[in-house]
Order: structure tokens, then C-alpha cells, then sequence
């Protein structure tokens, strides 16, 4: 810590000795406060001026206002390290926010939040664009990895200390996105549906949090609507966060994501940013001029923007600080640490980890060594250092998992193969060759448009289809089904393949509208006698026939499906194929086809290197390709890890599966049959190093779970309440607060991993509870209890308090987490815990009053290793 304060110093001291000696101007004058300096700076910008500065400049820039000499404050995203798409260059990888939850330390977030100032000084940087403080809601959200998980206090008790010190760094961090923007399909226009008790319990503590306890300058608005209304221009929200918590800084839209001048101006969001549509001169000034809105109103925007920027040192100095280094040793080393407190054990039967001086081991599968270099950045459809999207940071270089092992264990024979890419599919959509009915190479390909009386998105077409006669050999429909489907047919062409992603609405010009109906009609040529797969990938509804047999009916999803079907084939012959694809509004819609023999899906080379090993290092997951912003993911594993698995343990018992994922993913398939898992998140550059680290026992592992494992998706929560709604352009929280472990215990749900769960490679006790109530009538509390290292190692353990009401005016979850420490001890070293509670611990928001309530009676207070491993239990009366 000391050499990071140094540092900072020089940076000050050199920023000073180059200042101007007499500021030009007194908003200049950092003898003066920052409200006169305000005030100054207000009068002497003009109308135009002030309004250029409530829209972005050159897409992550403040707008300059070069007659003042005021240049133009730079932003970047930053969940994962320096990113903003590779604009700023290089950068360290630090591992995912989920990964920093994972470890529930708040020293160490705070550490990190130091680090990232150092990053973005280090390149002149005034705005970080993170931390991201959505809730964790369902698996299937594809940008989890970016936030602290599925509970309101750890995300909370996690972004508070991150926040301070990336502040007392000199950079203002962004939270994000206020609120509701816990999914990313159609986050542009579903709108989020929540009551206000939802709201307030699950959704809006970690945004308190940082406005209240953090002081956070910045905050950013999700893309959605929230209850109809779009975030940056819903008054309700945007009021709670101004007039009800008092937040003084600058709201911000998310790129390109203001709908309005008038209303988004007088409801409350001060800057637009990735767009110059809205808070633009010729938009603002004829509002001034009719009295719509007014000058005070800019004037109040312009403080609310450039006083965190006064405050903040960036008016006195250069915001790059030079002794920073770009490469920076100090930021690789924490990206190490960070990754290894952050990789969960997950299983560890017989103790089979740490692994016993192997002399051979196998590296399998396909995200221990994805990595291409080229001269600029690391291959980015396979990475797992990170996800995709804009989190994306361009690393210095980047350890895989095969090459930690290799660091690892240097007298060991390494073995590695890939087993399954999880590109397999990608390649087969591109490459895979269909002809027409009359030999054309491609796929007939009719667009319909479906008018929105029709119930569900043409359901209208599929029951004409299915009421009249199939097809005939040659591949007619009958003259009724055609006749009827002609009537809403709007082009006919010839597509060579069925790969698409249409972020608009496809041929636009042909005004087929939000509701439409694709069909594709073409064959195959077989090669070979074998069995023929067909992979269907869609967001929407779809069908597919073979040889006039309906094979895969998808025809009720509305979210990400991913489906295939086999067909035993012979060579010389051909099978007809029949794809319908209907949207249901959704953006993007994605609609992807592609084929392969099965005698193509080898696994031969993977299991003759197992076969050959004392351990297996099985490496599944999910990637960059997969994870990222603008759509969700399933929750299934790509095609054929699972049966890469399955493959795995006929030639070697000894499989220890390792998956990279920004959260939860399908393992029950296996998880009874392999002797240990751990789960790696997107673990940043040093990722390898840590899990080799983690595999040798070099470091005993410590994480917890900061969300819930289902067992399938059918379990969660979220099921059912989450992105099977598309149509409606409405996504409903009818779980309400009880969302995550609250889900899983209200109905009585056994999940695969309950939250907080994590194993050690040493055991811990717990014993000597003391609860006591300091004031009952303000709710103060004081927990103690002693935790001891019962094994042969050096450990951590992240001791849990959890608070329940049992009897309450309105219904409440059976457990609420309200207090947690990690505690290192030495084996046999035992370590007394006092942890803190209040009124607000005890109380919640009731729907009835609209009000928070703290109602008198008992209490159970609960301690434990996980919010299903409790440890020790006493009822008390407040």
C-alpha cells in the first residue's frame, strides 16, 4: 500500500510544479471552493457552451469548451481492467467483478479499487465506466461476470470499499446500470416490471450503498425501461436517487440510450452519452426558448457534471501521472492474487486436491488453451481470461490454463488436447453446404410478415401448415398451404446459409415489420453412411423438418435456445431440410443452422491422452464468444463438453473439471461421477497461474459462491419470469424478493450449490455464540462467536450471518444475509468474530405502508459456512 500512496504523491507533487502560477480565471483557482468555482465557471460558459457539455464528445469524451481552456475529460469502461474496446491499448486483465465477490474480502476490493486509479492514471483517464451493481437474478444473464452477485448486502459491502478507494485514487467511477438492467436480451426496449417492495430490498441497496456510504460522483442508467418508462427519463427512479438519497454527481445514459429531450432533460439525466441525438443545441434551445424547459435547468446539469470533475483534482493537474507505468508489475501481481482468491472448490471427494506430485497430467478441453496472438490483441472469439462485450481488455499477455500447469508442475509430463472447440458450431454455420430444389447452392429462403392480431407471433402460418397436405417428394407444399402463406409474403431469394444476427429487423425495406416469419427450404448431399447432426441455435421460435418429419420444436421459446437432432443417413442420398424461424420483437434475432456427421465429433485423440495420465484437467465453460453484452446465454455447456466428460471418465477415473464461466452452468450430467470441480470465472492474464497454484496446493482455496448453482434451469426463480415474455416487450419479477437463496429456500428448492459455498483444503469449526442486544429499541446488536482451523493447513474462512423474522406482517425470506469476515487462521489457531447489526438489518420494505418497518419480536440470528451450512443458531427478542 505504501508504494501506491508514493506514487500518488509524486503524481501530485509533479502536477502542481507543472500548474499554471495565477489561474486565468477563478473557476480555476483550487484555492477557492469548489461551489464559487462552480458558480464562476457557470456564468462565464454561454447557453451553447453548457448545452454542448450534456452530450458526449467523440464517444468517450466529455464535449470541451476550448475558449475556457477546459479540454475534454476522458472516459473508459473498466468492470474487468482498462477496456473501452482497445482504445487505450493494453492493459492488465484483472479477473472478473463476480471473481472479486467470489472471494467476499473487503480488503482486497479495496486493494483492487486502488489498483484500477493506478490503471487509469496511468493513461490519463478521468472516467472509469464500472462498477457494474446489477443483481445476479438468473444464470442465464450474460453479463453476471461484470457484477457482485445475487445478494444486495455482499454486492453492497463489496462496490463500497472498491468505490472509495478507485475516489481516493483520482478517478471518478461510474456505477452501473440504475436500474433494473439485470438481463441483456432486448435491453434496449423490455421494459422491467418489479414492485416497489422488490425494488427497494433487492435492486437498489448497492446503488444506496455507493451514493450514501461510497459518495460515488458518477452513476449511469440502464438501457430499459423501467415499469414502462425508459431509466433515463423516469422521473420515479431517477428521484429516488436525487431527492431521496441526495446524490450530488452526474447521471449519465448508457451508450445511445436516450429516448428524449424534454422529458430525459426535466426528469433528471444530466449527460447523453454514445449519441449526439438528444441534449443538442438544436433540440435544447427551442425548449428554452418556448418555456419548456429552462437555462437554471442546463445550469444545473452543468454543475452536477463539472463539479465531481473540480472536486476531483481534474481542473488543477494533468490527470496522467508518468511514474505510473503502463506495464505494471504491482497490477500483474494483484491480478494474480485476486484470481487466486477468487477460483471456488466446488467438489473434492477423497480429497483428491491437491494433487500428490503427479508425474503425468492431461489437459483437456476447450478453454485451457484458446488463446492466438496476433500483433495487436489476443483472439477474441474463444477468450476466458474475460468475457466479451465491452468489459473486453486487451492483456499483456495472458497465462491459460495450460500454461500455468506447465509452470506448475515443470517435472511432470503435460499431455493436452482440446477435446470439443467451443467455435465447433460457429464453424458449422459458416461451412455447412445446402442446394435448392432445383441446384442452386443455398437454401430457399421466403420472408413473411405476421400482422400482430395473430395470437402468438404466425402461429396463424403453422396451423394453415399443419391442416394442409405435406409435402411431396420433389418438395411442393399443397396449393392450400402455399396460397394461404403467399398471402403475407414479402421477398423470396436464395441464401447460401442460415448465420444470421440481425440487430434491426431483417430487409427493412421491405417493411416486414417487428413480427415476422422466416422459412428456409433446401438439402443436404450425404457423403457417408453415418449419422447426420443438425445444430439450431435461435432467439425465437423456431421449427425444423427432416424429410418432412417435425424434429425440432422450439416453436414456444422467445429466449436463447440451443437444440440439435441426428438422422441416420447413407451416401448418395439427401436429406430435405425445413426451417421456420418466427420473431417475436426481439432484438437481436438470431437464427443459425449448420450440420455434421457424427464420426466428426472425435474424441479418440482426447481420451488417448487421458488414458495415458495420473490426472485429468478437464477445462469446460463458456467464453468471450458466448458471454457478452446485447444477448444471454444458455444455461446448458456448449455442445459435446458433457459428453467430453462422460468420454473422459471410461479411460481414467481421475477427472478434475475446471469451468470457466461468468456464473452458473449445467453439471448434472457428471458432477456425481468426477472426483472434484472447481469453478475459475473469467480469472484475468494470471489465471492459469492461480488455478495451477490452486491444483499444487500452493494456495488452499477460499472462495464462496456470491450467487446460487442450479440444478437446471427449470429451478431457478427467475424460471418462467425472465425472457419467456419477449412479445410483450415486458420482463416480470413475479419472484419479487425472493430472488437467488430467498428463491430457492421460499420453495423449497434444492439447488446443485447454495450461495455462500465454498471448500477448503482445511476444515473449520465453529463454537461460542454470544448475541447481544446493546439497544432494543434502536435494533443494535452484537454477535460474537470463535472460529477455529481444525486441520493441518493454513486457511481462510468467510464465517456468514444470516438474520430471519418468523413471524412478520408481511411474508420475508427464511434467511437474509447481514454480516460476513474473512478470517485467515493457522491450523489449530482459533480466532474470535464480533460482527455489528442495526435496525435497518432487522427491517423490511413493506408494500402495504410503502415504508421501511422495523417490527418488534423475535429474531433468529444464524452463523454459518454457507446459507445452508449453519453452524450456530440463537433467537433473540428486539
Amino acid at each position: 500500500m505504501r508504494h501506491i500512496l508514493v506514487l500518488l504523491g509524486v503524481c501530485m507533487i509533479l502536477s502542481v510544479r507543472g500548474a499554471e502560477a495565477q489561474p486565468s480565471y477563478p473557476f480555476q483557482d483550487s484555492t477557492l471552493t469548489v461551489e464559487a468555482r462552480l458558480n464562476d465557471l457557470v456564468e462565464r460558459m454561454t447557453l451553447e457552451e453548457k448545452i454542448d457539455l450534456l452530450a458526449g464528445y467523440e464517444d468517450f469524451y466529455l464535449h470541451p469548451c476550448e475558449r475556457l481552456g477546459i479540454p475534454a475529460f476522458k472516459m473508459a469502461d473498466g468492470p474487468l481492467g482498462v477496456s473501452s474496446w482497445g482504445i487505450w491499448g493494453r492493459a492488465t486483465a484483472f479477473p472478473a467483478a463476480l471473481a472479486l465477490a467470489a472471494s467476499w474480502d473487503k480488503e482486497l476490493a479495496e486493494k483492487t479499487g486502488r489498483m484500477y486509479a493506478q490503471e487509469w492514471r496511468a493513461r490519463g483517464i478521468h472516467f472509469m465506466l464500472a462498477p457494474g451493481a446489477n443483481i445476479y437474478r438468473a444464470s442465464k444473464g450474460a453479463r453476471n461476470f461484470e457484477y457482485f452477485g445475487e445478494d444486495p448486502y455482499l454486492s453492497s459491502e463489496m462496490l463500497v470499499p472498491f468505490v472509495k478507494a478507485v475516489q481516493a485514487g483520482g478517478v471518478i467511477p461510474t456505477i452501473k446500470h440504475y436500474i433494473g438492467n439485470d438481463q441483456e436480451f432486448d435491453r434496449y426496449t423490455v421494459s422491467t416490471e418489479m414492485d416497489e417492495r422488490t425494488l427497494r430490498e433487492i435492486y437498489l441497496p448497492p446503488f444506496k450503498a455507493a451514493v450514501q456510504r461510497a459518495d460515488i460522483k458518477a452513476v449511469m442508467t440502464g438501457y430499459n425501461p423501467f415499469q414502462g418508462t425508459y431509466c433515463t427519463e423516469n422521473s420515479f427512479v431517477i428521484d429516488i436517487l436525487k431527492k431521496e438519497w441526495g446524490f450530488k454527481g452526474m447521471l449519465m445514459s448508457d451508450w445511445a440510450c436516450t429516448y428524449s429531450a424534454d422529458k430525459a432533460a426535466k426528469n433528471g439525466l444530466d449527460l447523453e452519452m454514445g449519441s449526439n441525438d438528444w441534449f443538442v443545441r438544436e433540440k435544447l434551445l427551442p425548449l428554452i426558448q418556448d418555456g419548456t424547459i429552462t437555462e437554471e435547468l442546463i445550469n444545473e446539469k452543468v454543475r452536477r457534471i463539472y463539479g465531481p470533475c473540480i472536486e476531483m483534482g481534474f481542473f488543477d493537474r494533468p490527470q496522467l501521472c508518468k511514474d505510473i507505468p503502463l506495464f505494471n508489475p504491482d497490477a500483474n501481481r494483484l491480478a494474480l492474487e485476486e484470481a487466486e482468491k477468487g477460483i471456488i472448490l466446488l467438489k473434492n471427494a477423497d480429497g483428491v486436491l491437491p494433487l500428490k506430485s503427479p508425474k503425468k497430467i492431461a489437459v483437456i478441453g476447450p478453454t485451457a488453451n484458446p488463446y492466438v496472438i496476433s500483433d495487436r490483441v489476443y483472439n477474441t472469439n474463444g477468450i476466458v481470461y474475460g468475457g466479451g462485450g465491452s468489459s473486453r481488455v486487451h492483456p499483456w499477455y495472458v497465462i491459460s490454463d495450460l500454461d500455468g500447469i506447465r509452470n506448475e508442475f515443470p517435472d511432470a509430463e503435460i499431455y493436452y488436447a482440446e477435446g470439443v472447440s467451443n467455435q465447433f458450431k460457429r464453424r458449422l454455420f459458416r461451412t455447412s453446404v445446402f442446394r435448392t430444389r432445383d441446384g442452386k447452392k443455398g437454401l430457399e429462403a421466403k420472408y413473411y410478415t405476421c400482422s400482430s392480431d395473430t395470437g402468438t407471433l404466425s402461429s396463424r402460418l403453422l396451423e394453415q401448415q399443419a391442416k394442409a397436405a405435406g409435402r411431396s417428394s420433389a418438395g411442393q407444399t399443397s396449393s392450400v398451404s402455399r396460397q394461404q402463406a403467399d398471402g403475407n409474403l414479402i421477398l423470396s431469394m436464395v441464401e447460401p446459409r442460415i448465420d444470421n444476427e440481425w440487430w434491426g429487423y431483417p430487409h427493412n425495406e421491405k417493411n416486414l415489420g417487428e413480427e415476422y416469419q422466416v422459412e428456409w427450404d433446401g438439402y443436404v448431399d450425404v457423403h457417408q453412411t453415418d449419422s447426420l447432426r443438425f445444430f439450431v441455435d435461435a432467439q425465437g421460435g423456431y421449427k425444423l423438418w427432416l424429410d418432412d418429419q417435425l424434429m425440432l420444436d422450439a416453436s414456444k421459446s422467445q429466449s436463447f435456445d440451443v437444440r440439435n437432432v441426428a438422422v441416420a443417413v447413407e451416401k448418395g442420398s439427401s436429406v430435405h431440410v425445413r426451417l421456420t424461424y418466427y420473431n417475436q420483437r426481439s432484438l437481436p434475432s438470431e437464427i443459425r443452422m449448420g450440420y455434421a456427421y457424427d464420426s466428426d465429433i472425435d474424441f479418440s485423440e482426447a481420451k488417448q491422452v487421458a488414458k495415458q495420465a495420473d490426472v485429468v484437467i478437464c477445462c469446460l465453460g463458456l467464453d468471450g464468444s458466448i458471454e457478452l453484452e446485447g444477448r444471454d446465454r444458455p444455461f446448458d455447456l456448449p455442445f459435446g463438453q458433457d459428453r467430453l466428460v462422460d468420454e473422459l471418465l471410461q479411460v481414467n477415473p481421475n477427472v478434475v473439471v475446471v469451468l470457466h464461466a461468468g456464473g452458473g452452468v449445467g453439471m448434472t450430467r457428471w458432477i456425481d461421477r468426477v472426483p472434484a470441480v472447481l469453478h475459475a470465472f473469467y480469472p484475468g492474464q494470471e489465471g492459469g497461474n492461480a488455478l495451477a497454484h490452486i491444483l499444487s496446493g500452493k494456495v488452499n482455496p477460499s472462495a464462496k459462491l456470491p450467487f446460487t448453482i442450479e440444478k437446471r434451469w427449470e429451478d431457478s426463480p427467475a424460471c418462467g419470469n425472465y425472457d419467456e415474455t419477449r412479445r410483450e416487450k415486458k420482463v416480470y419479477y413475479r419472484e419479487g424478493i425472493f430472488t437467488g437463496y430467498r428463491g430457492y429456500e421460499h420453495n423449497q428448492v434444492q439447488p446443485l450449490f447454495p450461495f455462500g459455498y465454498g471448500l477448503s483444503y482445511t476444515t473449520f469449526s465453529y463454537s461460542g455464540l454470544e448475541v447481544k442486544v446493546d439497544d432494543r429499541k434502536k435494533g443494535d446488536v452484537t454477535v460474537r462467536f470463535s472460529v477455529r482451523n481444525d486441520g493441518k493447513r493454513e486457511g481462510a474462512e468467510v464465517v456468514q450471518l444470516y438474520v430471519s423474522d418468523p413471524k412478520s406482517g408481511e411474508p420475508r425470506p427464511v434467511k437474509e444475509l447481514k454480516g460476513f469476515e474473512k478470517v485467515s487462521l493457522k491450523p489449530g489457531e482459533t480466532q474470535t468474530v464480533t460482527l455489528k447489526l442495526t435496525q435497518d438489518d432487522f427491517s423490511y420494505f413493506s408494500s402495504k405502508k410503502r415504508k421501511w418497518v422495523f417490527e418488534k419480536g423475535d429474531f433468529v440470528i444464524r452463523v454459518g459456512a454457507s446459507s445452508q451450512d449453519i453452524r450456530l443458531e440463537e433467537t433473540i427478542r428486539l
